[in-house]
C-alpha cells in the first residue's frame, strides 16, 4: 500500500524546482522515513535509472550514489565497515556533495603534488 511515496515525490519535485531556480540543494534521509516496500518501489520506479554511478571506496565510511533518470536527483547509500547500509538518501543536487573533493583533501593534495614534483625534479638531474 502506498502511504508516503506521493508526498516524497512531491518534495523531490519542489526541491528540484528550488535547485533550478535558487541553486538550493536538498537531502531526504529515506531510511528515517516510514516507507512501505510499495513506497520504495514506487519512488524508485518513478525516478528511474540514470547513467552515472559514483563509488567512494573508504575504509571507514564507504558510500555510493546513483543518478536517477531525473537529472539532479541522486540515490545515496552509506555503509558501515561491514558493508551494511547505515544511511540512505535522496539528494537533489547537481553532484553529491560528499562525493566531491573536500577542501582539506585538496590542501593535502597540494602538498603531495609539491613533494612528488620535487622528487621528479631531483631524479632528472
Amino acid at each position: 500500500m502506498l502511504m508516503n511515496a506521493p508526498a516524497i515525490l512531491n518534495e523531490i519535485l519542489q526541491a528540484l524546482r528550488d535547485l533550478y531556480e535558487k541553486g538550493e540543494e536538498h537531502i531526504i534521509y529515506i531510511n528515517k522515513l516510514p516507507l512501505t516496500e510499495e513506497d520504495r518501489i514506487a519512488i524508485l520506479d518513478t525516478l528511474g535509472e540514470g547513467q552515472v554511478s559514483i563509488k567512494l571506496n573508504s575504509k571507514t565510511q564507504p558510500a555510493e550514489w546513483r543518478e536517477t533518470g531525473i537529472y539532479g536527483v541522486w540515490i545515496g547509500v552509506f555503509f558501515d565497515r561491514d558493508n551494511k547500509p547505515i544511511l540512505e538518501t535522496i539528494e537533489i543536487t547537481t553532484f553529491p556533495r560528499l562525493a566531491s573533493s573536500q577542501g582539506e583533501d585538496i590542501r593535502e593534495s597540494i602538498k603531495l603534488l609539491e613533494d612528488r614534483l620535487k622528487v621528479l625534479l631531483h631524479t632528472k638531474r
